[in-house]
């Protein structure tokens, strides 16, 4: 996932190569099946697993990771965020083909059904099947919070929820599996998985005492006898009768009795250092021949000044998990998201270049995030709970005010000029994402900007009112367009097309004469063809390429500065390492031979 590596297309050949030779190896086995002595598993080989920058894994600070092996090892899953667009990507591992996967919007935590066939996943409050070969996708069950789920091959249904785990049959029936027991200190049951027998699952059991957190076993069959197979602080994954389970920060594997729920035999470290998820999710997963696991990752970030050239000349506060960023009009203070360690919530924090501190703005317990101010730089709006459009003064004084609690997920975009509307993204059931504007006059009902069969997002206006600039995949792919504010009439005139091959987070400049755009870590610039009809072409350059993955971007009132979200340099990565061939635990003495 380095730079560097991208950037050397001799180093991605070389290791696909050597990992489509390991695959070829695994058909030799079988050739000798006729043997009296089965053969030696093979040698493990080992690599780097690595997709270009822009696709790199992860959905936020809940999942960092994601990563799904298909069954036959040949496959791997994963939600990426491209251009601001969450979705969840195909690699073929063999010929090392990329693609996202259509209808996957919003995903997490994917997993696939035992066959290959099918893949589920989270999005949108819901947890979803798709049938990769006709497209077709179905809702399954409403899931407030993704905590992970599993087939077995009859087609059944483990599912994380509210007070523990959820049996969903192939008959469409639901039955509680496991309930928490917060006598004992249990918080959640969470990232179930069914064992290879389609009765047995294993599952997390987060707990404030330490003797009833770890991996835990139960069935089908007998629910209340569930038992714990070993402590720590994240999931396990079985594979071939194996469990993988994080021990002292080193990733290792152990003969599972899946009967007795106890480990066997002796353990063998399959890497020195893997990372889990703040829910306690491990960063690996397998199948029999096949690992795929990660270091720990930091979601340490920090926010930079760079000029025009990308040339960096400060920082604005201390390194954080921070999320979205917007200056103030007056240029020298920051509106900023970032998620408090505690609670694992995001709250509305302003910055300024005298303090270290942050103020904090949004004093709910629910996730506050896509900041805006309002043109005379004196109250900042932000969505609480992804529903509830927010507004508050900036000195942080007098109690927030809810404009409009909507029904549908919300996502404030930009505060219109004359200071009388918020403009947000709105989720419909029938055109996926639309602007709309919110008055925050008291008066008047929200509206549609842009309605379009396709996702319309990240609205902002130009400094005169006139024009709108927001982010559509109408091409396949978020790119930008700008059109009339008041004329909502279809023809040309109405809309330019600005961006061609991706982009994203529009910005406008003071006077309204240069748009400023993201593609993946580049920051562009355009001279939109304002009002010349939507075959005119808009002058675009690239003004640097940052390298890094830039989470968000804002442009300085003088349009000289930029203020980019990137990696804090003190974070480290977490490396991603893929293994053929991976060697299992060795085996217990059997006392009955």
């Amino acid at each position: 996932m380095s730079d560097e590596y991208s950037a050397r297309p001799w180093r991605r050949w070389l290791v696909w190569t050597v990992v489509a030779l390991a695959f070829a190896a695994l058909a030799v086995p079988a050739l000798r099946h006729l043997r009296e002595v089965p053969p030696a598993r093979p040698a493990p080989v080992r690599a780097t697993w690595t997709v270009p920058e822009a696709t790199a894994p992860g959905a936020g600070p809940d999942y960092p990771f994601g990563l799904a092996l298909a069954p036959d090892g040949r496959r791997v899953l994963f939600p990426s965020v491209q251009d601001g667009r969450l979705q969840l990507w195909l690699q073929d591992l063999q010929g090392g083909s990329l693609s996202a996967v259509p209808g996957t919007d919003g995903g997490v935590l994917p997993f696939w059904s035992p066959d290959g066939a099918r893949i589920g996943y989270f999005a949108d409050g819901t947890l979803r099947s798709l049938d990769l070969d006709s497209g077709q996708r179905s809702d399954v069950l409403p899931v407030a919070a993704p905590r992970g789920a599993s087939w077995n091959t009859r087609g059944d249904l483990v599912v994380a929820a509210e007070g523990g785990l959820t049996l969903r049959t192939t008959n469409g029936a639901t039955r509680a599996l496991t309930t928490v027991d917060a006598g004992a200190g249990e918080v959640a049951h969470l990232f179930p998985a069914f064992l290879a027998d389609g009765d047995h699952v294993l599952f997390f059991v987060r707990s404030s005492q330490p003797a009833r957190q770890g991996i835990w076993l139960t069935s089908l069959a007998a629910p209340e006898a569930r038992r714990r197979v070993v402590g720590g602080a994240a999931n396990g994954i079985v594979a071939d009768g194996q469990l993988l389970y994080a021990n002292d920060g080193a990733l290792v594997t152990q003969a599972l009795d899946v009967e007795s729920g106890r480990l066997t035999g002796r353990a063998a470290v399959l890497g020195v250092s893997v990372g889990y998820s703040p829910l306690g999710q491990l960063l690996a997963t397998a199948t029999a021949d096949v690992l795929i696991y990660s270091a720990a990752v930091s979601a340490l970030r920090e926010l930079v000044w760079v000029t025009r050239t990308g040339e960096r000349v400060g920082n604005l506060g201390s390194p954080g998990d921070i999320w979205q960023a917007r200056i103030a009009p007056d240029g020298r203070r920051v509106a900023a998201t970032i998620l408090a360690p505690l609670l694992r919530t995001l709250d509305v924090v302003l910055l300024d270049g005298s303090s270290l501190m942050p103020t904090r703005v949004s004093l709910s317990i629910d996730t506050d995030e896509t900041p805006a101010w309002s043109p005379d730089g004196l109250r900042v709006g932000w969505v609480t709970a992804g529903h509830a459009v927010t507004v508050r003064g900036a000195g942080a004084v007098l109690p927030a005010e809810t404009l409009v609690r909507f029904d549908e997920p919300v996502r404030i975009g930009d505060w219109m000029p004359d200071g009388r509307g918020l403009i947000v993204t709105r989720t419909m059931a029938n055109t996926r994402e639309d602007l709309w504007l919110v008055p925050t006059t008291g008066t008047g009902e929200p509206r549609p900007l842009v309605t379009t069969p396709f996702a319309d997002v990240q609205g902002t206006v130009s400094p005169d009112g006139r024009w709108i600039a927001y982010a559509s995949d109408e091409s396949g792919e978020l790119d930008i367009y700008v059109e009339r504010v008041q004329d909502r009439s279809p023809g040309p005139g109405t809309r330019e097309r600005v961006s061609s091959g991706g982009g994203s987070d529009p910005r406008w400049s003071r006077n309204g004469q240069e748009l400023f755009f993201r593609r993946g870590s580049q920051i562009h610039a355009a001279t939109p063809a304002l009002g010349r009809g939507q075959n005119a072409l808009a002058a675009t350059s690239m003004l640097f390429d940052t390298r890094v993955s830039v989470r968000t971007f804002d442009v300085a009132p003088d349009g000289r500065r930029f203020l980019l979200n990137v990696p804090a340099s003190s974070a480290v990565g977490g490396s991603v390492t893929l293994i053929v061939h991976w060697p299992h635990g060795a085996p217990a003495l059997d006392v009955k031979r």
